[in-house]
């Protein structure tokens, strides 16, 4: 490909491959390019809002429905321990590694 600079500007290119910066007129006119990119590319999207990734969620079918947010008043989850026989995990893991 060949690009036809006008003078100021192939000046500050060469001036710049001179100076050491860039190793060649392609690898600055390449990072030129890439700047440019950078600065076309649209900035990014504002955060969603927790309840905006919920209705996503839900709306993409990762999700059935949201549950309530739990409170001070919403009982914590109910389980009844399971009794277990025997020597704890522990201890055996501890035992076997010896």
């Amino acid at each position: 490909m060949t690009i036809h600079l006008p003078e100021d500007l192939e000046s500050v290119i060469r001036a710049a491959v001179h100076s050491g910066r860039y190793a060649s007129v392609n690898d600055a006119v390449t990072q030129a390019v890439r700047l440019l990119l950078r600065q076309q590319t649209p900035p990014a999207q504002k955060p969603l809002t927790e309840q905006e990734l919920e209705q996503k969620l839900i709306e993409s079918g990762f999700l059935a429905s949201v549950p309530p947010p739990r409170n001070a008043a919403t009982p914590a989850w109910s389980f009844d321990p399971v009794t277990i026989e025997g020597e704890p995990l522990s201890e055996t893991v501890i035992r076997e590694r010896r």
